[in-house]
């Protein structure tokens, strides 16, 4: 009975991966580039509202993509296996130009596309919101399309861990009267 109401399933959840995530990205955004002097020419502000769609899409895209992942440890092999092609077709290690069309169109499922361009827009060339509205919108558009597929995946779990408890419960019960019914 305490799984009804998936939007409070999701929304629990998420805001607990928020706020971790937010942690990590204050210290990774701004504190380790002053810990080792690095050049960071984007304004704090900017670079809050633009970390805050690209970690919301995270969020969602990854709990979206929970249902497929069975293993915990399955997690840490995905990441390492899809964490360079991805690196590659963002267009930021590889010329944008040289990315077939396909591969593009591919990369825009994935937030790390429009989180690295805007990012590196915004940190090493000194852009606004405004010039990276494109990659803004495409991380607010994304945060939202996978908070309902989120929000579907987990009902759909949510009935399917119902449906089992309940023939879990009919054996038990079956059993008990099968035991009764013998003596």
């Amino acid at each position: 009975r305490h799984y009804h109401g998936t939007l409070r399933i999701v929304l629990g959840k998420s805001l607990t991966y928020f706020m971790i995530y937010v942690i990590m990205s204050v210290y990774m955004l701004c504190l380790v580039p002053k810990m080792f002097s690095l050049v960071q020419i984007a304004q704090a502000g900017t670079l809050f509202a633009f970390v805050l769609p690209y970690i919301l899409a995270c969020i969602f895209f990854a709990m979206t993509c929970s249902i497929f992942i069975h293993h915990r440890e399955s997690c840490l092999m995905i990441y390492v296996f899809t964490s360079v092609p991805l690196l590659f077709i963002s267009g930021i290690s590889w010329p944008g130009a040289a990315v077939p069309t396909f591969w593009k169109v591919f990369s825009w499922i994935f937030p790390s596309t429009f989180g690295i361009n805007g990012f590196v827009r915004i940190n090493n060339m000194g852009a606004t919101l405004p010039e990276v509205l494109v990659e803004y919108q495409a991380l607010w558009i994304q945060a939202i399309v996978y908070f309902f597929t989120t929000c579907i995946v987990y009902r759909r779990q949510i009935i399917l861990s119902r449906r089992h408890a309940m023939e879990r419960l009919r054996m038990f019960r079956l059993r008990k009267l099968v035991a009764k019914t013998s003596r």
